[in-house]
């Protein structure tokens, strides 16, 4: 959506969304938005619930139908199965685009299993692709092979830098009242798909020692649940844990996140790991400060004074940080609109950079 909404008037996106055969036409928030800037969005099924050899037969109808110059893919462990779609519907210009350091998760068999298919779709991209993107050198180092990372490319995540600092205080107090909170009330927010390792039922844990402390605080979670089960487990250990119900927010997928990411006091970021983690750069965007597990990258600090990293996860720890940066770090906009400019996740100028590599 970034690069969309900065892309010169001579480049026209289409959109193909993956989504489970039995969803297939479900809404995405940004919808109605990509559909404004003259944009069609197309579906087709996932690759393993439709089968390699359908997914193909769609993928092809569909490109015959729209015919891009270029298929820029952001599946990343699933890129390899569309390369060889789009060469076999005749695309000349294929660019893959991982967007994470992947790492899988579970039993032995499941982790030996997700292996084997990403050693396949790696060798697909190593053979069918013709651009290599990546958000990281991680990210490029895991999904292409070596012969293919000399020859990849670095693009970061950017954000819609003033987005964030366009946000009018009429709006913030608006959806800041939507919380129904009081004013004293410390507010820790989270943005993100709801997944085991995203990890933030940790937070519920240091919401307990805040409150044992005296301390009136909230967590609010921006994203779409992935894991119910998960979502579940977290909240029956806030009740445990004797949390009001209406201390733990769940807001859904929402269009608004520059505006939510002002109404909090502090993002806080558990995950066990992160590919890159561009929500951070949003928050600091946003001059909101960051308590962050060292599994986000440190190049997600804009060195602005608005990032901490915690090396444990000591629940007291967490929680003094917490107490000490929720009273606010001084910030100034001038000096983060730089510093994230200078770093090169403006999407503005990323996009333009991303259309320069289109043209080549």
């Amino acid at each position: 959506m970034n690069i969309l909404r900065n892309i010169p008037s001579d480049v026209h996106f289409d959109f193909l969304i993956n989504n489970p055969p039995e969803d297939l036409y479900r809404e995405g928030v940004f919808d109605d938005e990509i559909r404004s800037h003259g944009c069609v969005i197309k579906h087709i099924g996932t690759q393993l619930r439709i089968g390699p050899l359908n997914y193909i037969r769609r993928f092809k109808e569909i490109f015959n139908e729209l015919r891009p110059d270029v298929v820029h893919i952001h599946l990343n462990g699933k890129c390899g199965i569309i390369s060889l779609a789009a060469h076999i519907a005749g695309c000349r210009t294929i660019s893959t685009h991982c967007h994470a350091d992947i790492r899988f998760r579970g039993s032995l068999v499941s982790r030996m299993l997700n292996e084997t298919e990403l050693f396949i779709q790696k060798f697909l991209i190593a053979h069918y692709a013709t651009d290599w993107w990546g958000c990281s050198v991680e990210a490029n180092n895991r999904l292409y092979w070596p012969w293919i990372r000399r020859k990849s490319v670095v693009i970061n995540n950017a954000i819609d830098l003033a987005a964030y600092q366009a946000v009018k205080p009429e709006d913030v107090r608006a959806v800041r009242e939507s919380y129904h909170l009081p004013d004293s009330t410390i507010v820790l927010g989270n943005v993100g798909r709801i997944v085991p390792h995203k990890n933030i039922a940790f937070v519920v844990e240091v919401m307990h020692e805040l409150r044992q402390r005296g301390e009136d605080v909230a967590f609010v979670i921006v994203g779409r649940d992935d894991s119910p089960d998960y979502t579940a487990a977290m909240r029956a250990r806030a009740k445990e844990l004797e949390i009001p119900t209406d201390r733990l927010l769940f807001l859904g997928e929402r269009g608004d996140i520059p505006t939510i990411m002002h109404t909090f006091d502090v993002f806080v970021g558990p995950a066990l790991r992160e590919g890159f983690g561009l929500v951070a750069v949003e928050a600091q965007a946003a001059g909101i400060p960051c308590l962050l597990y060292k599994g986000f990258p440190r190049t997600v600090d804009m060195n602005i004074g608005l990032c901490r990293f915690m090396d444990s996860f000591s629940v007291s720890q967490w929680g003094d940080e917490l107490e000490y940066v929720s009273k606010g770090l001084s910030h100034n906009w001038i000096e983060i609109y730089n510093a994230i400019t200078s770093r090169g996740f403006n999407a503005e100028e990323n996009s333009r950079q991303i259309c320069i590599k289109y043209r080549y």
